[in-house]
């Protein structure tokens, strides 16, 4: 097994099994990433596929890999009632638990038309021509099949529909903490945290992803560049929100052996000892840079 598919192994085994591993707390950690992380991705992507506050038309959309839900609730935001009225948007991940909390948010917050199930974006199951817009934020370069889900999004457009989706150009911003961090242990602590844990292309390359979605037939390709930043309040709040990953990535990237002789205690003990050095006890930003990318299939 190769470091990238034990990888893409550990993290879906994450998503599936995240409140047995982390219950409400990493339920909140989600809830907060999608807030402070995936909305401001996901605007941008939007208004690439002419989803905006000046939206007229009533549309059909999937929001492919939605975990929590973002461009749903983004969506019940900025549309016109009218228009939200005559529309339908259907949110779909693979993780059964992840779904469970979306479709909560769903009722709880009263999204209008829309439906939350499980979804496997490289077989979603949906028919030929089925949705006029189908979007999919930060998800194609962790898909394992990632050319089948491409192929699939693309098959459940209708004529003219649009595609679009945002995945990392370069390193996310907890994952370099992480690594200068375990730079400075008084061991050495693997690391491997690559951009795509999908075998297939290069998801990061934004040259790649516009000489993709053109080869696969779609019109009017924009590929763009989005950079932001985004707020760690404190230490402490790293280590809240960051800590399922690390876990993650101990369990993926160390031996057995390495995480009995260094628990997750002594390395979040080590990762404060870190950052309070660095930041001196403050808050600080954390930059974000992705490709933002749309497509049209031919009328």
């Amino acid at each position: 097994m190769t470091n990238a598919t034990r990888t893409a192994k550990e993290l879906h085994n994450f998503f599936n099994n995240f409140r047995t591993l982390g219950g409400s707390a990493l339920e909140q950690v989600f809830l907060d990433n999608a807030r402070r992380v995936s909305t401001p991705l996901a605007l941008p992507m939007l208004a690439q596929m002419g989803l905006t506050e000046q939206t007229n038309t009533p549309f059909t959309l999937l929001e492919n890999a939605c975990g929590v839900g973002v461009v749903a609730p983004i969506l019940q935001q900025i549309v016109k009632p009218k228009v939200l009225s005559e529309s339908k948007i259907v949110c779909g991940d693979f993780s059964e638990q992840v779904v469970e909390l979306a479709k909560q948010r769903s009722e709880r917050d009263k999204w209008v038309n829309t439906e939350v199930k499980q979804v496997d974006a490289q077989k979603t199951g949906f028919d030929d021509a089925t949705f006029t817009h189908v979007a999919t934020n930060i998800g194609f370069h962790v898909v394992p099949d990632s050319e089948s889900a491409l192929n699939d999004a693309i098959r459940i457009l209708k004529p003219g529909g649009v595609l679009g989706f945002t995945t990392w150009h370069r390193e996310v911003g907890w994952a370099t903490e992480l690594r200068e961090a375990f730079q400075t242990f008084p061991f050495e602590a693997p690391w491997e945290m690559a951009l795509q844990t999908t075998p297939w292309g290069n998801w990061s390359d934004v040259n790649w992803i516009r000489k993709t979605l053109e080869g696969k037939g779609l019109q009017d390709v924009n590929v763009e560049v989005f950079a932001f930043l985004s707020r760690m309040d404190s230490t402490e709040y790293f280590l809240n929100t960051s800590g399922p990953m690390l876990e993650f990535l101990m369990k993926s990237c160390w031996s057995e052996e390495l995480r009995n002789e260094h628990p997750k205690e002594e390395v979040l003990g080590l990762l404060k000892e870190f950052l309070d050095k660095k930041y001196g006890g403050e808050g600080w930003n954390v930059s974000w840079i992705a490709a933002v990318a749309s497509g049209r299939v031919p009328s």
